[in-house]
C-alpha cells in the first residue's frame, strides 16, 4: 500500500483522477468545500474553505472495512494537489487516523477543482444582486439603497427575478392589501416571505398602504354572562364550552391562543375579528363587541386560565397590557396548585418550551403570591388540560 501510495503521490494529478467518479463519497466532500467559497467573496476570506471528517457527516469514513480505508488512501492521494490534511492529535487511541481530521482547501486549487466536477465558478451572489437593484433602482426610494443592502435569495430565483417581484409591489401600492396578501401576489405565490420585511418595503415605497391582518379570537357567549374567561389552550376551552368546569358556565369564554390575545391591535375594530361559537347567545354579541372594542364597560372580572408554567404565567402578563383588570382564575388554578404541591407535574425539560423565563412580576397578586412562588419551589409545570 505505501508504495503504491508513493506512486501515486508521484504521478501528476493535475488531470482528473481517474477514480473520482465512482467516489461519490468524496466527490460529495469536494462539492461541500466550493461550497463553502460561495458564503463569502475573495475579499472576505481570511482562512481557506475547511471541514472535518466527523462520524455524523462522513459515516462511510467510520465502517473501519475495506472502502472506508480505500476512500482515506483516496483522500490522502489529493494532498497538496487540492488539499491540505490536518490530523486531529487528540484522536482516540482506537480511533483511525482520519478520525477528526480537518480537510482544506488548497489557496489556489479552486480552479482545478471546479475543472474536475465540471463546475464552473459562478458570480458571488451579492454583486448579481447588487447589479440587479441598480439596473431597477429608479422604481424605488434613495435609489434603493436599502434593497442593495438586504439581498434576498429565493430558490429557483435569480437575482434580477427577486428583484423584478420588489419592483412589482408597486403595483399595488395603493389597494391596501396585507402583507401576505402583497406577498402572495409579487412572489410567485409565496405568502409568508415578506414577514420579516415590513421595514424594507416602507423604505422602499414610503407611501405603501398595508392593511393589518386581522387577529382571529375564538368566543363563546353565554346568555347570561356574569365575566370574561381567557383560556390559553383549545382543549380546555372547547370543554368550558360543553360546560366543564362548572364554575366556568356563566362566563364568556375567549381562545387566547398563547399570546395571540395580546397582540397590540387585538382591540382595535380593524385589527381583530370575533368569531362567535355556534352555541353562542346571538343577543349578546353586540354588547360583548361594544365592550371588546373599549366602548363601554366590561361585563364583569375579567380572568385567565393557562398552563401552571412561566410561560403561561407570561401570556397573562402581556394580556394585563391590554385588559389592565384581567387576573389569574382560582378555580382553574386551585386544583393545578394542589396536584404541584403532592408532586404532580413535569420538569421543564419536557415541556415544548424548553427555554421558558420566568416572567417575574405580573400585577396580579393571585399570580405573584401564590402561582409564581409554587412553580420557582417545586421546578415543575402542570399543562391546564389535567383538570
Amino acid at each position: 500500500m505505501t508504495m503504491q501510495f508513493r506512486e501515486l503521490n508521484a504521478m501528476s494529478i493535475k488531470e482528473k483522477p481517474i477514480w473520482l467518479e465512482g467516489e461519490r463519497e468524496i466527490t460529495a466532500i469536494l462539492h461541500r468545500l466550493l461550497d463553502k467559497l460561495k458564503q463569502k467573496s475573495a475579499a472576505q476570506r481570511r482562512r481557506p474553505a475547511s471541514l472535518k471528517l466527523n462520524a455524523r457527516d462522513h459515516p462511510c469514513l467510520y465502517r473501519n472495512d475495506e472502502a472506508s480505508y480505500r476512500q482515506w488512501y483516496f483522500i490522502q492521494s489529493l494532498r497538496d494537489t487540492v488539499l491540505t490534511i490536518k490530523l486531529n492529535r487528540r484522536r482516540g487511541i482506537y480511533d483511525p487516523e482520519y478520525a477528526g481530521a480537518r480537510l482544506e482547501l488548497v489557496d489556489d486549487a479552486e480552479a482545478l477543482l471546479r475543472r474536475w466536477l465540471n463546475r464552473p465558478a459562478e458570480e458571488p451572489y451579492h454583486e448579481e444582486w447588487g447589479r440587479a437593484v441598480e439596473a431597477r433602482v429608479t422604481l424605488f426610494a434613495n435609489q434603493g439603497s436599502e434593497l442593495i443592502r438586504r439581498p434576498l435569495r429565493v430558490e429557483g430565483k435569480t437575482a434580477a427575478q427577486v428583484v423584478e417581484a420588489f419592483a412589482g409591489i408597486a403595483r399595488y401600492a395603493d389597494e391596501g392589501l396585507t402583507l401576505r396578501q402583497l406577498s402572495a401576489r409579487c412572489f410567485w405565490g409565496h405568502s409568508k416571505l415578506l414577514d420579516a420585511r415590513e421595514e424594507l418595503l416602507r423604505a422602499l415605497y414610503p407611501e405603501l398602504r398595508l392593511s393589518a391582518r386581522p387577529v382571529i379570537v375564538h368566543v363563546y357567549l353565554p346568555a347570561v354572562i356574569s365575566g370574561v374567561l381567557f383560556i390559553e389552550n383549545q382543549d380546555t376551552y372547547l370543554r368550558a364550552v360543553q360546560g366543564m368546569p362548572e364554575s366556568a358556565q356563566s362566563l364568556a369564554l375567549v381562545f387566547s391562543a398563547g399570546f395571540r390575545g395580546s397582540a397590540q391591535r387585538i382591540r382595535d375594530r380593524d385589527g381583530a375579528s370575533l368569531h362567535y361559537h355556534s352555541l353562542s347567545d346571538k343577543a349578546a354579541q353586540q354588547g360583548f363587541q361594544q365592550w371588546w372594542f373599549t366602548e363601554c364597560a366590561a361585563p364583569g372580572p375579567l380572568w385567565f386560565w393557562g398552563d401552571l408554567d412561566f410561560a403561561g404565567i407570561g401570556i397573562l402578563k402581556a394580556l394585563r397590557q391590554r385588559f389592565a383588570d384581567i387576573g389569574a382564575w382560582p378555580p382553574g388554578y386551585a386544583p393545578m396548585l394542589t396536584l404541584l404541591g403532592a408532586g404532580a407535574g413535569h420538569s421543564p425539560s419536557l415541556s415544548a418550551r424548553t427555554e421558558q423565563t420566568d416572567p417575574g412580576w405580573t400585577g396580579c397578586d393571585y399570580a405573584d403570591a401564590d402561582l409564581l412562588p409554587a412553580i420557582r419551589r417545586e421546578q415543575r409545570f402542570i399543562d391546564q388540560e389535567v383538570v
